[in-house]
């Protein structure tokens, strides 16, 4: 019977490294973004966005997604359609990094699309020009729509870092571990930290294999030191840094690693820093009910884009 159990524990695992090892090479290939704000100049483009810029952005998307009760891994993939699409370096991606209103259209186009695949309710792009009061129309919409799902080639399953640490955490050892892990407690930590590091243009030009790696390191440290087991947690890093193929050492993780920890500790707004338990909560019961076609804004809605 043990040995039937330990066959198909061995089973999944493979399939569960087959699914990493190819999400990796999606995120090397198709998925992959570049620094394309270092491709702008403040003296030469005085007009063009910048990192603060995307800040608010993603500040906002929050705002949207909080407010109807979506899940925060869709701003995330928002934001990637965004990334992806300015790293195209097409002619249209360079119009939008030189204009902040062409770049909130796009933006506020790339939370649309992800709302409308992989939510179960969808907005509509009335609702959109409401939120923009009047500063878009329902056709700006459609037409950036268009040309984002062009230039990314339809790219739109993004493999992003809460998919990274699902699977990191199915291959994880933890039962084996003397100290006993809560691992909604460990997700959730690593989450949080992910759901942080969105915001962070620099964070986020990284793969998000590297980014998941990072939240989830940062989470075993924590969680194994503040019940004194370091050491287990230490061995715990190390079968992540063997599955992960990769030295948490190693100067780029590092720098996400730290740049999570600086987020963490550093006063953000609270739209930003709402629970990513509470978000999870949300999620399922949002989850319960079927898709519909639009969704109402009622007598409140998030603090217009162009505020």
């Amino acid at each position: 019977m043990q040995s039937k159990y330990a066959s198909v524990m061995l089973r999944n695992q493979s399939q569960t490294m087959d699914q990493l090892q190819a999400m990796q090479q999606q995120e090397r290939t198709n998925y992959k973004r570049f620094d394309y704000f270092s491709k702008v100049s403040p003296i030469d483009d005085p007009g063009a966005v910048d990192s603060w810029c995307r800040y608010k952005m993603v500040e906002w998307c929050y705002e949207v997604v909080d407010f109807i009760h979506f899940s925060r891994e869709t701003v995330c993939i928002a934001m990637s359609f965004l990334d992806r699409f300015l790293s195209t370096n097409s002619k249209r991606s360079k119009e939008v990094i030189r204009s902040r209103k062409e770049y909130q259209l796009c933006a506020m186009t790339c939370l649309y699309t992800a709302i409308k695949i992989f939510e179960p309710k969808m907005i509509d792009t009335a609702l959109l020009a409401q939120l923009s009061r009047g500063s878009y129309g329902p056709e700006d919409f459609k037409e950036m729509e268009m040309e984002i799902l062009l230039e990314l080639n339809w790219y739109l399953n993004d493999p992003t870092p809460s998919n990274f640490l699902e699977l990191f955490l199915e291959l994880l050892p933890l039962h084996k571990c003397k100290m006993r892990i809560d691992e909604i407690t460990l997700k959730e930590h690593a989450r949080y930290q992910i759901e942080l590091a969105i915001v962070d243009y620099g964070i986020m030009m990284h793969d998000p294999s590297s980014i998941a790696i990072a939240a989830l390191s940062n989470s075993l440290n924590s969680i194994f030191t503040a019940h004194g087991a370091s050491d287990e947690g230490k061995q715990l890093i190390l079968t992540l840094e063997m599955l992960a193929q990769t030295n948490l050492q190693v100067p780029y993780i590092r720098k996400i690693s730290f740049g999570m920890e600086r987020l963490h500790n550093t006063k953000m707004p609270a739209i930003v820093r709402r629970s990513c338990l509470a978000e999870s909560q949300q999620r399922t019961s949002q989850e319960k009910n079927g898709r519909v076609r639009s969704v109402s804004v009622g007598g409140a809605s998030p603090t217009c884009v162009s505020d």
